[in-house]
């Protein structure tokens, strides 16, 4: 099948504990192209062993490391990350390690999930703490080849695909980019067929759920509320030349799907409604 690459995320099998090696050998199984890993801690998810780990799981299974996803949610950065004051050294240095650390397993784009940053750092002070974060960040990566996506979600200082285009604007790094949540911007009352002409060029990233009743955290697989196909025929008029990439944890952690039924299900509509390419 012609068009972007679909990518599974490895912590949509974190609620059912599998091992990485089920993990690889359930998405190798099911046809997706690679893989993305999720990162709250450089030292754990992507310490030396696992690392090591990792790229033998990808030889072996034929399933590359495409990206890798940063997470700071509010339960690990209780008093903010990037638009912090204090802390937005350490969030700033976390983040590059992790590109660091995944450019060398082969990824080319790290997400990054501002996810512990208030609403009330949309504006001002923390707005441009934020900017400034993601610059270093990006200018720190720069040399590993790495695009860097920032991720939206209702709710968070970076809350719409808008405000993640603003602030690609503002930064100017030529290596930042907007990877579009389709749940959160669902959760959030977007429509999605409008999104990847609003990103433009700086659309990179593109992680795959649905969402109903502007629940942000449903992590759904695609096709259970909305029809995906609108969407991804908009993605192919934009040219998008990026990924797409499954991300259903909150499906998976709230007990209806396992991370393999969440992942089949999801899959099966995409492949279905996708419209065939030149």
């Amino acid at each position: 099948m012609t068009g972007p690459r679909i990518l599974n995320s490895d912590w949509n099998f974190w609620p059912d504990q599998l091992a990485p090696a089920a993990i690889w050998a359930t998405c190798a199984e099911l046809g997706f192209d690679g893989l993305e890993l999720g990162v709250y801690d450089p030292d754990v998810e992507l310490s030396p062993d696992r690392v090591a780990d990792a790229a033998a799981l990808a030889r072996r299974h034929d399933l590359p490391v495409w990206a890798a996803l940063f997470s700071m949610p509010s339960t690990r950065w209780p008093e903010g990350a990037l638009a912090s004051p204090e802390h937005r050294r350490r969030a700033v240095n976390a983040a590059i390690e992790t590109g660091h650390r995944a450019a060398g397993l082969g990824a080319s784009v790290l997400g990054v999930w501002p996810g512990a940053d208030p609403p009330t750092a949309r504006d001002g002070d923390g707005w441009a703490r934020t900017a400034d974060s993601l610059a270093a960040i990006a200018a720190g990566l720069a040399a590993d080849g790495l695009v860097v996506a920032v991720e939206a979600k209702p709710g968070q200082a970076v809350a719409t695909t808008a405000d993640a285009v603003r602030m690609c604007e503002e930064v100017g790094e030529g290596n930042l980019g907007v990877l579009l949540d389709t749940a959160h911007a669902l959760a959030g009352g977007e429509h999605l067929e409008q999104l990847p002409a609003e990103a433009g060029a700086h659309l990179v990233h593109v992680h795959l759920g649905d969402s109903v009743g502007g629940d942000v955290d449903a992590d759904l697989p695609p096709g259970v509320a909305h029809d995906f196909g609108s969407f991804l025929a908009a993605l192919d008029g934009a040219a998008y030349a990026g990924a797409l990439s499954f991300d259903l944890y909150g499906a998976v952690g709230g007990g209806g799907y396992t991370g393999e039924a969440a992942s089949r299900a999801g899959l099966e509509h995409i492949r279905r409604v996708r419209p065939a390419l030149p």
